[in-house]
């Protein structure tokens, strides 16, 4: 066994192993979820109002509505984009992402895309004064810090490392010690016979 390369491939492949898991760390973060609430008590008949939602990302996220009122009404929440020809800054993109027609509550949620803001529009269709109570809730993951390849060297580092500390672990646990060391125990060299002094007589 050979002790050193033991602690060297352990402590390789601890790194590399750490390697792998950064990428479930830093992937993203736990997810936030914010939430607004509109109320307006006195919406006239036959009359709209349009309620600004805008957000800080561009991130996909989860977008949800939760809304009633005290008589049947319409109301719609729709993507909107940047234009110069609104009261609000913004005009609705698309179609609506959620819209109910002569209800006195909804609630849905669905994905929000990568849209920055949104219409929460709410119409009177009747003659009685409308009463209107909503909640906005957008929850999102942060996304990843670093791009795509990123993520492809961390990975490909962590594979490197952790084969080249199995392979450090296994050779330092199958390896003998002390393979240049003279066994204990074990006879010394045969050596030639000294050369016979002149003038003996052969034998």
């Amino acid at each position: 066994m050979r002790t050193w390369l033991v602690v060297v491939g352990a402590a390789i492949a601890v790194i590399g192993g750490g390697l792998f898991a950064s990428l479930f760390f830093i992937s993203g973060g736990p997810e936030s979820t914010t939430r607004a609430s509109f109320d307006n008590p006195n919406i006239p008949a036959h009359k709209s109002w349009p309620e600004l939602i805008e957000r800080s990302t561009t991130i996909s996220a989860t977008i949800g509505l939760t809304w009633s009122t005290n008589i049947p009404a319409n109301v719609s929440l729709t993507p909107a984009g940047l234009c110069a020809n609104s009261s609000l800054g913004v005009c609705p993109i698309g179609p609506p992402l959620f819209a109910w027609t002569g209800n006195t509550s909804g609630k849905a949620s669905g994905s929000s895309g990568n849209a920055t803001a949104f219409i929460l529009l709410v119409q009177n269709p009747g003659t009685g004064t409308l009463d209107f109570a909503g909640t906005v809730s957008v929850a999102y993951t942060p996304g990843s810090p670093f791009p795509t390849w990123a993520w492809g060297v961390i990975a490909l580092g962590g594979v490197v490392l952790l084969g080249m500390g199995g392979i450090a672990l296994f050779l330092g646990l199958f390896l003998p010690g002390g393979v240049y060391r003279e066994p204990a125990g074990s006879s010394p060299p045969l050596r030639p016979p000294p050369d016979s002094p002149e003038g003996d007589p052969p034998s």
